[in-house]
């Protein structure tokens, strides 16, 4: 049989016979013209090459079991076996990480093992505000993505920066004054949901001040301080080229 024959009757390209020609892996003869010449071996041959193919061997491994004693064989395909079930744990840990971050992404919250889980009211409203934005599929990410353990060292760390706000604000720290500036900075650092510019910042800040829930967050740790900190946060990003007549959710 011609070269485009075998091609067509086993479903390959030409081109990939010749490719596992020149691996070693056939070797057709050729006829009186030069033309490769399929003769029934090769046939047999290429049907087995195939068999390892579908399996998933690679073609340079190919070749030795082919040639290879039975008792090699099976060996052989033991141990890529072996090399394949740790493949698949990889690729369903990565389809269960795949189904969280969508999960996250669609509904604010990661549904597991449990049938009954509610979304924190919290994470709700946000998905229904800012939920068609790119911040909110870096939330989603972060929040897949991150352990337990680091998520409770992030939320003690705002909470020191809370703290440090709150202790300033007692002390008599002005706004704009480089103290002020630098609380700013270490706030903005701490919001770790997703990335803040300092224009974000701003819109963060005025939200402190309008939404009822955050200012009573806020002044619950010192009275004032969701106001205060508005300033702070205006006058640092003002520094920063911020233009406050003109911020954006960026």
């Amino acid at each position: 049989m011609t070269i485009g024959e075998v091609a067509k009757m086993f479903h390959v390209s030409v081109r990939m016979l010749r490719h596992w020609e020149n691996l070693g892996l056939l070797s057709p003869t050729r006829d009186t013209n030069g033309y490769r010449a399929y003769v029934p071996g090769d046939l047999n041959r290429l049907r087995r090459l195939l068999v390892y193919k579908e399996l998933g061997v690679p073609a340079t491994r190919i070749g030795r079991l082919l040639d290879a004693p039975a008792p090699q064989v099976v060996k052989e395909l033991k141990a890529g076996r072996n090399d394949l079930e740790k493949r698949l744990h990889h690729l369903r840990k990565i389809l269960d990480e795949t189904d969280r971050l969508i999960d996250m992404a669609e509904k604010g919250t990661t549904m597991t093992n449990t049938e009954n889980v509610n979304p924190d009211p919290w994470q709700s409203e946000a998905k229904n505000r800012w939920g068609d934005t790119k911040q909110w599929m870096e939330f989603a990410e972060r929040q897949t993505t991150t352990d337990g353990k680091t998520k409770m060292e992030q939320e003690r760390h705002m909470r020191e920066v809370e703290t440090k706000l709150a202790d300033a604000k007692r002390r008599g720290v002005k706004p704009g004054s480089d103290e002020a500036n630098e609380l700013a900075e270490q706030h903005r650092a701490s919001l770790y949901y997703y990335e803040v510019t300092p224009s974000m910042q701003v819109c963060l800040g005025r939200m402190y001040v309008a939404d009822p829930r955050f200012k009573k967050h806020y002044d619950d740790i010192e009275p004032g301080l969701a106001q205060w900190l508005c300033e702070v946060i205006e006058s640092n990003a003002a520094t920063q080229g911020v233009d406050l007549d003109n911020v954006a959710w960026e």
